[in-house]
């Protein structure tokens, strides 16, 4: 019983130490120093080896320990033959002296977790000996020139609020909402409520005393605005009555028989309403009838319209309300472009009219070199450039034949295409075998060729190239220069080939072509400059970078 126990503790100690040897290949920690000042950052690498289709999620979280995080990196990667490896860095300080210890941190690869190794890192205090430290007199105050640039967004606001206090002017005058109805002249208003009558289905439904009381109600407004002003309160008797008196002393004269078909209408629909007596309809529809007769006979003894009754129209209003908006709109439109072209040359003599230029309609090479430029690295071995964007990873390479050949492994970077009016490439591929000599030099002619291919099959046309060689920091390479011609437009170029211990570096940088006469103003070539000029290749002699 005892040897099966001991044989069992075996075989368990021999598992746990090759799932350890196992974790510790999949996954190397490392830190770039492990001794600190309060406040500096350390860097905390950690590498996972993966397959090609493994999913790895790397930890994100604001401390590690007692370690604060400063900064998470992006991942980068490195294809070895059939794997894969990721590489994550993390920028993690302390703020108070003492040894502190980084946990193991918890890492998914597909459905397993896997963890890092701890580390230990030392965090010492800032020494300052005031006994031995110097005593300096207080420095006399410097006048520094104010080198800041004029704003001139309050013009903008100018701009916006003259049309914007137009309009507020123009709807701030007091007008009546009136309804379609209220618009109409009194026998345009009675022809259209007898159609919304006729529509309304109270003939269909036998709705009787709705439906005169709505007949009788239009003929009462009528008589009401155009012969008797009191028709609405009379009773049918008085009613009758009066417009006999009042149609009199108008000079108006009207049929018996209108008058009769009138008043028997009216006493009809007293009976419907009070009396509870029911209708049918046909004559109902006589009544409707009988009633725009009516109408149209007192209507055409009415005395001819006067002026203030014709205002009263509703299309010559409408047409007198659209002559005025009009004008209105005119005016403000008008008041709008002499506000906008007296504040845009106020703008121009102030500022420069290529500045104005620039804002109104925009300029994307000045908007690059005006924002805030990132500075990463691309590729193994890693190129560090700044940029005004991060390089995206292509998921295509474009190589010439002869490069496709001797490259082994092979990383693209880009921002945007090359039809951009800035563009940025990156492309890192290590060498097939031992790599290249110590000794060995690029050829310029493969260079050029390299690169004539390169643009062709990117659709750059009329290419020119000039090509020469350069040795930065005792790295060899070519430089080649130009311009191409893409879709139309002409644009200039900058391409660096370096030749490094285990692959070539290439570097492209094209630009819309300046056609400013004003040197400052030729954001292109800034550009280009200031790319090259932040430009590190890897260095394999001291294990750091050299700069151009």
């Amino acid at each position: 019983m005892i040897k099966k126990l001991v044989y069992i503790s075996f075989l368990l100690c021999i598992a746990i130490t090759t799932a350890q040897d196992q974790t510790k290949k999949e996954v190397v920690t490392k830190v770039d120093r492990d001794l600190i000042k309060i406040g500096e950052e350390v860097k905390l690498g950690i590498s996972v080896e993966a397959d090609l289709g493994d999913l790895i999620i790397f930890p994100e979280q604001q401390t590690m320990g007692a370690m604060e995080v400063l900064q998470s990196y992006p991942v980068d990667s490195l294809r070895i033959a059939d794997k894969i490896r990721l590489f994550k860095q993390y920028g993690i300080t302390q703020f108070d002296s003492g040894d502190y210890w980084v946990p193991r941190l918890q890492i998914l690869k597909n459905s397993r977790s896997i963890q890092s190794d701890s580390v230990l890192i030392s965090v010492r205090e800032v020494v300052v000996d005031t006994t031995k430290q110097g005593m300096f007199p207080i420095k006399d105050s410097v006048d520094i020139e104010d080198q800041s640039t004029l704003s001139y967004s309050w013009m903008w606001w100018l701009l916006l609020l003259i049309p914007v206090g137009l309009l507020v002017v123009l709807l701030s005058r007091k007008r009546e909402q009136k309804t379609y109805e209220e618009t109409l002249q009194p026998y345009e208003w009675t022809k259209y409520r007898l159609k919304l009558l006729d529509e309304s289905g109270r003939l269909e439904n036998r709705e009787w005393k709705q439906y005169y009381t709505e007949l009788t109600y239009i003929i009462r407004r009528y008589i009401d605005s155009k012969v008797y002003g009191q028709t609405l309160e009379s009773t049918t008797g008085q009613l009758i009555k009066e417009l006999k008196i009042a149609m009199s002393e108008k000079d108006m004269h009207i049929t018996d028989k209108t008058q009769s078909r009138l008043e028997e209408i009216l006493q009809k629909a007293d009976l419907v309403k009070f009396a509870t007596a029911s209708g049918d309809a046909i004559s109902a529809k006589e009544d409707r009838q009988r009633t725009m007769e009516i109408i149209n006979n007192i209507h055409q003894v009415l005395p001819p319209p006067t002026e203030e009754e014709l205002m009263q129209d509703a299309r010559y209003r409408r047409k007198q309300e659209i002559k005025k908006r009009t004008r209105n709109l005119l005016i403000g439109i008008a008041v709008g472009v002499v506000a906008l072209g007296i504040a845009a040359g106020i703008w121009g003599y102030l500022s420069g009219f290529d500045n104005v230029k620039d804002k109104v309609f925009g300029n994307s090479q000045r908007a690059l070199t005006e924002q805030t430029w990132l500075t990463s690295e691309y590729g193994m071995p890693p190129v560090q450039l700044n940029s005004p964007d991060i390089l995206v990873r292509q998921d295509t390479t474009v190589l010439s034949d002869q490069f496709s050949v001797i490259a082994a492994t092979v990383d693209q970077f880009a921002s945007g295409e090359l039809s951009d009016d800035f563009y940025i490439g990156v492309i890192t591929f290590t060498l097939k075998g031992q790599g290249p000599k110590e000794e060995s030099q690029l050829s310029k002619e493969m260079a050029h060729d390299n690169m004539i291919q390169m643009l062709d099959g990117m659709g750059a046309t009329d290419i020119l190239m000039l090509d020469d060689d350069v040795e930065i920091n005792g790295i060899n390479g070519v430089s080649l220069e130009g311009t191409y011609n893409l879709d139309g437009e002409d644009y200039e170029y900058e391409i660096l080939m370096m030749l490094n211990k285990v692959g070539i570096d290439q570097i492209i940088i094209s630009n819309k072509k300046d056609d400013e006469e004003d040197s400052d103003r030729e954001f292109g070539r800034i550009l280009r400059e200031r790319v090259r000029s932040s430009i590190v290749f890897p260095s394999f002699d001291d294990g750091k970078k050299k700069k151009e």
